[in-house]
């Protein structure tokens, strides 16, 4: 484990619980502001409240991080993330957690002081992906729920980066960042915080023949919450620095009760003690809320049905008695001096082993007694009477002049201002932060390209026969395959040397064709697929692939690791370039061709550089990733992949691949993503070329999607009307866009 302490991270949704949660021990909170959260339908802080709050964690020693954990568009990062930041850093905000490249870029660059920190957004889920963002600037990384402890132990073995890891919680089904599906169902997007949770909804699960499988219940898709109190010590030991609660759209009683009980159990291994979790401690954290029990999920195993609720998903709690955590009191040291003739003084000190802090005031001057002099026992109550301030006086010297006198309510006074400015001090800090850069703008300015220029096909398949057919069709330019399509085969994984032999075939076959031929990489690259990557290296090898499609941090990461060119890259729309800035980030980073992202409209993809960057018109979208596996909850797991479909309430029938070579599932949209019929708006977007992702289309239909292609735009068909088949396509956003 690390040689400092850990961290308890909880979630507020209002100042109240945030107060709240220091009161009960949590060493941080996380929080939103009203703007770029993850959680938008939150009541979330205002930057007055946001403020108050950073000052009530300093004052105790505790530390206030800000979500910026969602994708932002061109308008919103130029016109709204500077001032908004600017107002938390000048606040002493100690770090953001970003999901975004060009927002990672940004702070980055204008805000020198600012801890960042790598959201669970960003789909991280191994030490190539850690190691990238660490060279970025990433001072801590939010690890995939999906990892085990052997897994998370790795990453910190190989970069020492400060690690962050989901202790206790709601769990998403698919891997956080990886999710489309309330975007594309109902245009409320998990990246823009905005998730309306179709997983919590019943489905049916029906095999490759449509035939009804036999399931505990429907809800297929709706995990149990995570609790982890058992696995403190080994989350530690493994390099763990900073646990983290979710939940900041849960109530008061939940968050305090939650960092409590946990709060207990860490310093019990902090200070060396063997607690075993008490009955007592296990039926009030289930009482605190759970969903139909509770999981450790992933720390110990690849997957397990009973992760899953299968029963309706409502989160459950019991009426508890709680206690209302007491905010804890800072022990000053006091001295005071009354002499005749002479200004009141006092002097206040705080010292807690991290940071002191100490302040003189004076008062009025002292005068004669008339009558009565003042006592030592007179001053010294109204000294200590503190009050509502967070200070109570642990020694307190007075220093008094016989006959002297000062009026009880100036002696109040002096310990007003006193308290006062040492409080200010406190929160203040010792540190100075670096003054925020000046903003400068990117100018922004719409795409416009000539009708009649030809653009570079690029299609990706996953069968043999959609492979053959790219080859031999004269437009297509590149063909992207997937890395399990060359090491599984007849449902088992391939020999090193049987793969080598069909990549030399494939690769052969294609540069005969003149065509250039990609690796499609995961879009989950962990331990075991990495590990297989450099085993396998002449996948990497100039004469083999002509270059790689990546399509994680991971994978981009693993690429950097073995100093692959740069230049023979092109950015999956999973790594997402939402705006000028992002595409400008990965640019620096030596990666400028990318994908568009999915969930742009053609208004804001007009205002969105293209030149480097391919456009998907047509494929089944994949709409989420999951560790889960239909299959092996189904009928136990086979290792034989295979397609089911989960069929919703309205008979909508979404397909699901277990993907064996990787052990994950890949769940599609029920209906086909096509804008080839856009032809028009297409070619004023000023893309440098177009992408087809094939996957379970027959020859037959590959063809006619290809020829729809060669109609629109090299014979200008379509334009206003859209393919005449079963009506089963969707357009995505290029029009409606996400909020």
């Amino acid at each position: 484990m690390r040689a400092k302490e850990l961290e308890l991270l909880s979630p507020a949704g209002n100042i109240e619980i945030f107060k709240s949660a220091i009161d009960a021990g949590a060493d941080a909170v996380y929080f939103g502001g009203d703007l770029f959260g993850a959680r938008a339908y939150a009541k979330n802080f205002s930057i007055e409240e946001g403020t108050e709050a950073i000052r009530y964690a300093h004052l105790y020693g505790r530390q206030a991080y800000l979500t910026v954990n969602t994708l932002l568009k061109n308008l919103e990062i130029e016109r709204d993330l500077y001032k908004y930041i600017r107002a938390y850093y000048e606040a002493g905000l100690d770090a953001v957690i970003v999901q975004d490249m060009g927002v990672f870029a940004m702070l980055r660059s204008y805000f020198p002081d600012l801890a960042l920190h790598a959201s669970t957004q960003m789909t991280l889920a191994g030490a190539d992906g850690a190691a990238l963002l660490q060279k970025q600037g990433a001072s801590r990384i939010v690890t995939s729920r999906e990892l085990s402890i052997a897994e998370i132990a790795e990453i910190y073995q190989k970069t020492g980066i400060e690690i962050e890891t989901f202790i206790h919680g709601a769990l998403c089904v698919c891997y956080s960042g990886q999710c489309l599906m309330s975007s594309m169902l109902g245009g409320r997007s998990g990246n823009r915080g905005r998730c309306a949770q179709p997983c919590r909804l019943p489905y049916d699960l029906l095999d490759e023949h449509g035939k009804k499988s036999s399931m505990p219940g429907q809800y297929l898709l709706s995990p149990k919450d995570l609790c982890g109190i058992d696995y403190i010590k080994a989350l530690a030991e493994a390099g763990v620095y900073s646990f983290k609660i979710e939940g900041r759209m849960k109530q008061k009683e939940y968050a305090t009760g939650v960092v409590s009980l946990y709060r207990r159990y860490m310093d019990a291994y902090l200070e060396g003690r063997d607690l075993p979790v008490s009955k007592a401690d296990r039926q009030r954290i289930f009482d605190l809320g759970n969903r139909k029990g509770f999981t450790h999920a992933y720390f110990t195993r690849q997957n397990d049905p009973d992760m899953i609720t299968y029963t309706k998903p409502s989160h459950e709690k019991a009426d508890l008695a709680t206690t209302e955590p007491v905010a804890e009191k800072l022990g000053v040291s006091g001295r005071c001096y009354l002499q005749i003739g002479c200004p009141a003084r006092l002097c206040v000190s705080y010292q807690d082993g991290k940071r002191a802090a100490s302040v003189e005031v004076f008062g009025d001057v002292v005068e004669t007694a008339g009558k009565t002099p003042i006592t030592e026992e007179q001053v010294e109550v109204k000294l200590k009477k503190t009050g509502n301030t967070p200070f109570t006086f642990l020694d307190l010297e007075i220093t008094l002049e016989s006959g002297a006198f000062l009026p009880m309510g100036r002696i109040n006074e002096i310990r007003r201002n006193a308290l006062d400015a040492l409080l200010e001090q406190i929160e203040k800090g010792s540190g100075k932060r670096e003054p925020a850069l000046d903003f400068e703008k990117l100018e922004m300015e719409e795409n416009g390209q000539k009708a009649d220029a030809l653009l570079h096909l690029l299609v990706t398949c996953q069968t043999k026969d959609q492979y053959v057919l790219a080859l031999e069709d004269n437009l297509v330019k590149t063909i992207g395959l997937p890395l399990a399509f060359f090491i599984w085969e007849q449902d088992k994984r391939l020999s090193k040397d049987a793969c080598l032999e069909k990549v030399t075939r494939i690769c052969e076959n294609a540069h005969a064709k003149n065509k250039e031929i990609y690796l499609l990489m995961p879009p989950i690259c962990r331990k075991k697929e990495t590990d297989l990557l450099r085993a396998w290296d002449f996948l990497f090898a100039d004469s083999y692939f002509d270059g790689m499609i990546a399509a994680s941090y991971d994978g981009l990461g693993f690429l950097e690791s073995i100093a692959y060119p740069r230049d023979r890259v092109i950015l999956d729309h999973r790594l997402y370039t939402f705006s000028d800035r992002s595409q400008q980030a990965f640019a620096q980073m030596g990666y400028p061709r990318n994908t568009a992202p999915l969930e742009l409209n053609a208004k804001e993809l007009r205002h969105r550089y293209n030149a480097a960057s391919y456009m998907l018109l047509y494929g089944r979208i994949p709409l989420m990733i999951t560790a889960n596996c239909q299959n092996a909850n189904a009928r136990g797991c086979d290792h034989r992949p295979r397609t089911y479909y989960l069929q919703d309430r309205y008979k909508e029938r979404f397909p699901v691949k277990n993907c064996c070579a990787f052990c994950y599932n890949e769940i599609y949209n029920s209906k086909i993503y096509q804008i080839i019929s856009e032809n028009k708006t297409l070619e004023s977007l000023g893309f440098f070329g177009y992408r087809m992702d094939f996957s379970f289309e027959t020859k037959e239909e590959m063809k006619q999607v290809l020829a729809r292609y060669e109609n629109a735009f090299y014979h200008k068909g379509f334009g206003t009307e859209d393919a005449k088949d079963d009506g089963n396509y969707t357009k995505g956003h290029f029009k409606r866009g996400v909020e």
